[in-house]
């Protein structure tokens, strides 16, 4: 095989398998950060049943570990599909390279019977029968030939060969590292099974218990100003600047144009109009400065309108949340969100799933809690979907 061309295949080759190495390694840093804050987080379930730290910090903590080992697990399973992808690579690659080399010792094994059949031709015939220098000069010449392409042949026989060996052994190893991956996500659901199985056990002592109701209702508070301070962040910075969250965001219709039609963000039934409410256990009255939409776990949630997204976080007592500006001082909250399927920054369309609904933070089961603020004034969101 010509040296030219092997060095052509060969370099490309290695950019994949460098480009490979890369992502591989970005990935396993990623699932290790994760992994340290699984461990991080039982280290202080173990603390807090210790110190019997009241119930809801417990719940917090439980509803903490559940969230990050299922991401654990998502990325888990999304590392074993892509090792899956590289194998069925590494078996096509060895299939090609058993053809190549089949293909080559055929080529070879003619060359071989050929010279049997025909054999050498002697010195003394070529000279007996040579009429010039010229001829024997051309004789010389082609055995020279002959000679190198046998020797090339049997040499990309060799390196064949030793790619196939190579090729073998790393479909060995990716079939390994494969195993132990499902191994790892099987052990991980089967903890997030029994957290989710304490969970259950705690909503049942929490729900009979009004001095943790009372905290929820504080933790709500907290929330309700960590919102208007990310809310505040976001209005403070200049639309002008190139950093600033709006920078490169024009609303397609304006979210004040939109009031009575925009759609719901998640198909269900209210359980909590915005307002205020008795309190079902507490008796007190409380406001509600959302609207609470009971739905099935793993809901779609939608975002209402055109925007940018300029918070994900959690938050105590709503678990996962995201905050969507719509500019022109209009930001929709969506919490208690089980996956979340945007990023910080990141465009979104009226319409586009942002996330699926989950119980993170609630003690009433799955449920989407949303919000409608203009600036800092809370709206009610009926008002305003359809």
């Amino acid at each position: 095989m010509n040296q030219r061309f092997l060095l052509h295949l060969s370099i490309p080759f290695i950019l994949i398998s460098a480009n490979a190495i890369f992502a591989q390694s970005t990935s396993s840093t990623e699932l290790s950060e994760i992994k340290s804050q699984i461990s991080q987080l039982e280290k202080k379930l173990a603390s807090q049943n210790r110190k019997e730290a009241e119930t809801l910090d417990l719940l917090d903590t439980i509803d903490r570990k559940m969230n990050v080992t299922k991401d654990y697990v998502s990325k888990l399973q999304k590392e074993i599909r892509g090792q899956e992808r590289k194998v069925t690579r590494l078996k096509s690659r060895q299939d090609t390279l058993k053809a190549n080399l089949a293909e080559l010792k055929a080529g070879f094994s003619e060359r071989l019977v050929s010279l049997y059949k025909r054999g050498r031709v002697t010195t003394l015939e070529l000279l007996v029968d040579a009429n010039s220098l010229q001829k024997i000069q051309v004789w010389a010449e082609y055995q020279r030939r002959l000679s190198e392409n046998d020797q090339r042949k049997m040499q990309s026989i060799q390196e064949e060969q030793e790619r196939l060996l190579g090729t073998q052994k790393q479909i060995g190893q990716e079939i390994n590292k494969q195993q132990k991956m499902l191994t790892e996500k099987r052990q991980e659901e089967t903890e997030l099974s029994s957290d989710r199985q304490a969970r259950k056990k705690m909503l049942a002592d929490i729900r009979q218990d009004k001095k943790a109701y009372q905290q929820q209702l504080d933790d709500f508070q907290k929330a309700i100003e960590e919102i208007q301070r990310l809310i505040a962040a976001s209005e403070n910075e200049p639309t002008t600047s190139a950093t600033s969250d709006m920078a490169d965001f024009t609303p397609g219709t304006p979210f004040a144009s939109l009031k009575g039609r925009l759609p719901w963000p998640a198909k269900g039934t209210i359980l909590r109009p915005y307002g205020p409410y008795q309190h079902p256990v507490l008796k007190t009255i409380t406001e509600n400065l959302g609207l609470d939409i009971k739905v099935e776990a793993g809901t779609a949630v939608h975002t209402v309108a055109d925007g940018k997204v300029t918070a994900v976080t959690w938050q105590r007592g709503r678990g996962n949340l995201i905050i969507i500006n719509h500019s022109d001082g209009f930001y929709t909250v969506y919490t208690h969100l089980d996956e979340i399927m945007v990023n910080l920054q990141q465009t979104v369309s009226a319409g586009q799933i942002v996330g699926t609904v989950g119980e993170t933070g609630s003690l009433d089961g799955p449920l989407l809690h949303f919000q409608v603020w203009n600036k800092f004034d809370h709206l009610d969101p009926v008002k305003w979907l359809k």
